[in-house]
């Protein structure tokens, strides 16, 4: 489990309308769907021209001395992630700070993940540190002195947040089949963990935080699921990567899921509201062979339940929790369509892996 926790004691949150309005008004700044069009029309240079006119503007300036093309804007907006989550934690009050911070952990098991797998695939030192966002709980120059180790073992032993006992048949599991997934799976868990046992200090104003990181525990557990069912791994198996949250209900229809056929999952989810995008995706699956749009559309399900949150409690935590998830959308969407346009990808190809 993580480390240097104890049983949660209930927070008292107040009315904090200055943070509210503001992030609000930092949501207002995020790229509109029309907008998205727009950029698929573009050339390379002319969207580099349009961030460069935008909020990212200071991020690239900063770094043009040095760097160029996609390399400059990926790095860029890396910045900007990290510059917009450091200004919400500056103009919110400790109690709330103490809930963005929570969230955020997601983003510190992100660079993990890139710092093992760089480590993985023995990637320049420059190169990994490049694709960190440090947009987390965890600062650059920590984050740089995990990249100076030599061994994926040593940076979880290192790593402030984790208990390294956690790691050890994950670390096993790595050694026998040379795979990060085992331990990239238990990280995702840990933060799942904390983050729900988190919620229950939270008063009846949280309700609707922890309902959201609940429907995405369920996105993310469905995923999972249907991909090692493609590829025809065991009940057994399967379990393993999957996060039990629970709530009754869910893991009820989890183990609903885990014992049917793939071809069952449908029938079983058909009154789920996400059930139109499981046909359309598991169209794609028996006819093209591939989950893209059946993720990316329940992703985006996912980023409409968030907008809804800010619509029905613009005065609440909630807006809060909208603008971070949509703001790490937005900045993955920006990263596919640079890659995709410096590749010359097709429109319809980059279209169909954005979240908007």
């Amino acid at each position: 489990m993580l480390m240097e926790k104890e049983k949660p004691k209930k927070m008292k949150l107040g009315f904090y309308p200055y943070t509210y309005v503001r992030s609000n008004v930092m949501r207002t700044l995020l790229i509109k769907k029309e907008d998205y069009h727009k950029l698929m029309k573009m050339t390379f240079t002319e969207i580099t021209r349009y961030l460069q006119e935008s909020i990212y503007k200071t991020d690239i300036d900063k770094l043009a001395t040095e760097l160029s093309g996609t390399e400059l804007l990926e790095i860029a907006l890396n910045r900007n992630l990290e510059s917009s989550f450091e200004k919400l934690r500056r103009i919110s009050p400790k109690e709330l700070n103490i809930l963005i911070e929570n969230y955020l952990k997601r983003k510190d098991i992100e660079d993990i993940k890139t710092l093992m797998r760089g480590k993985y695939i023995n990637a320049d030192k420059n190169l990994i540190i490049n694709s960190l966002q440090a947009a987390g709980t965890l600062s650059m120059d920590y984050l740089k002195k995990l990249v100076e180790l030599e061994s994926i073992q040593e940076i979880l032993k290192n790593i402030k947040i984790f208990d390294f006992s956690e790691f050890k048949d994950p670390i096993m599991d790595f050694e026998e089949k040379n795979a990060l997934v085992s331990i990239e799976n238990k990280l995702d868990q840990l933060y799942y963990q904390e983050i729900l046992e988190f919620t229950k200090s939270l008063p009846v104003q949280g309700s609707l935080f922890k309902d959201f990181l609940l429907q995405e525990i369920e996105i993310k557990n469905l995923i999972t699921l249907i991909r090692l069912k493609r590829e025809k791994l065991d009940k057994k198996d399967i379990r393993k990567y999957l996060f039990f949250s629970g709530d009754r209900d869910l893991d009820s229809n989890l183990n609903r899921l885990l014992d049917a056929d793939l071809g069952n999952i449908i029938k079983i989810l058909e009154r789920r509201p996400y059930s139109k995008i499981l046909e359309s995706g598991f169209k794609d699956l028996n006819e093209k062979n591939s989950l893209i749009n059946l993720e990316i559309g329940l992703y985006k399900y996912l980023l409409d339940k968030s907008i809804l949150l800010q619509h029905q409690n613009p005065l609440s935590i909630d807006v809060i929790l909208g603008y971070m998830f949509a703001k790490e959308i937005e900045v993955r969407n920006l990263k596919i369509l640079v890659k995709g346009k410096q590749l010359n990808m097709t429109e319809e190809f980059i279209e169909n892996q954005l979240v908007v």
